[in-house]
């Protein structure tokens, strides 16, 4: 009897022994694929410094991602459900920020662009009107010419098919076949909020097809 018992020992061992492998296995891989998540959850493609998008922006200058609710000093996002739309021909604009506070009607809109603009970018918080346009082709080449960098229309445009073909960023919320008023012209140079966002002259936009931000000062990568 004595000599069965490390022979019934023996077997125990190897019965358990495939058993306690796998557990380490199975524990091993388990922790290998958390390092692996957390790897990858951590590591982001470097912005793109040579095209200076909005997201490369973003990446740079509001480093948090949307988890952290902390409100960021140095841009602003606008809000994605204004549903803004390109019509220009630069898809991709910035520059220094220039209002105009207006309600279906455009003169201003002819005045700021027939000006040396220099890089800048117009903003025209038209009231969110579907209901007119206050930017056509004629007032488009106007700026492209005068060297605006481009305009944001918190309203509609006409004539897109030509505006696509020059050498000016435009966006607005649609197009409208119908053009505006020249009954009142409105305000210039006045802080402009849309989207949730305050537009200041003198202040920094950019913009393309991911969005639009503004920022207190020129971003740069």
């Amino acid at each position: 009897m004595h000599r069965l018992i490390p022979s019934l020992q023996t077997t125990a061992k190897t019965v358990t022994s495939p058993l306690h492998d796998l557990t380490r296995c199975a524990a091993s891989s388990l922790h290998t694929s958390a390092a692996s998540l957390r790897a990858s959850s951590s590591e982001y493609p470097p912005p793109n410094l040579s095209r200076a998008a909005t997201a490369d922006l973003c990446d740079v200058f509001h480093p948090e991602d949307v988890d952290v609710i902390t409100p960021n000093k140095q841009m602003s996002i606008v809000d994605p459900g204004m549903n803004f739309r390109d019509y220009g021909g630069l898809k991709r604009f910035s520059g220094t920020i220039s209002t105009i506070k207006t309600y279906e009607n455009n003169p201003l809109v002819r005045a700021a662009l027939s000006e040396p603009g220099n890089g800048r970018v117009l903003v025209v918080d038209g009231g969110g009107s579907l209901r007119c346009a206050l930017l056509g082709d004629n007032l488009a080449e106007i700026g492209a010419t005068n060297g605006w960098h481009g305009v944001v229309i918190n309203g509609c445009v006409r004539d897109a098919e030509d505006i696509a073909r020059m050498d000016i960023g435009v966006k607005a919320l649609n197009t409208h076949p119908l053009k505006s008023s020249k009954r009142d012209p409105g305000l210039r140079d006045v802080p402009v909020t849309f989207g949730g966002v305050t537009f200041t002259p003198g202040e920094f936009i950019s913009a393309d097809h991911d969005g639009i931000i503004v920022a207190p000062e020129t971003l740069t990568l």
